[in-house]
Formats: C-alpha cells, structure tokens, sequence
C-alpha cells in the first residue's frame, strides 16, 4: 500500500496521541499505521519501510504491543513473513477492563485519605471527590455497555 500524505499526516498525530500516553512515539505511530493500512495488517518489513525507522526499533516497539495485548501476528503457509494487526475483535471486553483498571485507582485513593492527616484539607477535599466519582464511574460502566447494545441493536 502506498500511503498518502493524509494517511502519514493521521499515522503522526495518532503517534504523537500515544507519546503523550506515555508510549514510545513508535509504538503509536505503528499503531496508526496498523489502523489507516487497507489490508488490516502489515508485514514487519513494510512497517520498517513505510515508518523509515530501524528493524530493532520496530522490533522492541512490536514486543511491546504483543505484551500489552494490543497487536497479534499471523504467518501465511508458504511465506516466512510475520504479518502484525491490532487486536480489535474483542474490543468491548478490552474496553471495560481498562475501565475498570481505572476505576481501581479510587482503592488507592481511599487507603491515602485514610493515613493523611487534615494539615491540608482542602487536598484532602479534592481527593475525596475524585474517590467518589471514581465510585460512581465504577458503578456505571456496567449501564454504559448495556445502553450501548441497546443502541446498536
């Protein structure tokens, strides 16, 4: 596939997304390359050709996405090439797990309410809001999935 200024232009800004995520400015720029690519997936050569970046690069930023679940390979009979593709089939499943990771934080939230002492309440009053819409989040995400269905249905 040969891409097209547009499709480079996406492939940076879903890079440059992800970099300010925390992720290595490759990690995401593959990730925009797996998305706007028509065949759904890429070889790693192309994606060391089409990125212009070295083949340990791509190689340490692939082995991140497959540890974080994020990326699978598949092998083609005959052909000795490893084609990559994001893990989307499962997304709703995904989704909510990473919410509810999220949601957990408010444990952590809670267990620093309990030991701080009232020297800076008005910290204190800003945590204990945060904890309870992290509550309240936790307790939606369940509804938010199902209205979801509903709406696609």
């Amino acid at each position: 596939m040969i891409l097209t200024e547009k499709h480079k232009e996406l492939i940076e800004r879903i890079g440059v997304f992800h970099e300010h995520k925390g992720m290595q400015p490759l990690v995401g720029r593959i990730i925009g390359l797996l998305l706007v690519h028509e065949e759904g997936e890429v070889s790693f050569d192309e994606i060391v050709e089409q990125l212009g970046v070295s083949k340990s690069t791509v190689s340490n930023a692939l082995t991140f996405l497959q540890a974080k679940g994020r990326c699978v390979y598949s092998t083609r009979p005959g052909d000795r090439k490893r084609y990559f593709a994001l893990k989307v089939s499962d997304w709703r499943e995904d989704f909510e797990k990473e919410l509810q990771n999220i949601a957990e934080i408010q444990k952590f939230i809670d267990e620093v309410l309990e030991v701080r002492t009232e020297k800076n309440p008005e910290f204190n009053c800003r945590m204990r809001d945060f904890s309870n819409f992290l509550c309240f989040f936790k307790q939606e995400i369940p509804s938010l999935f199902e209205r979801f269905k509903k709406q696609q249905a």
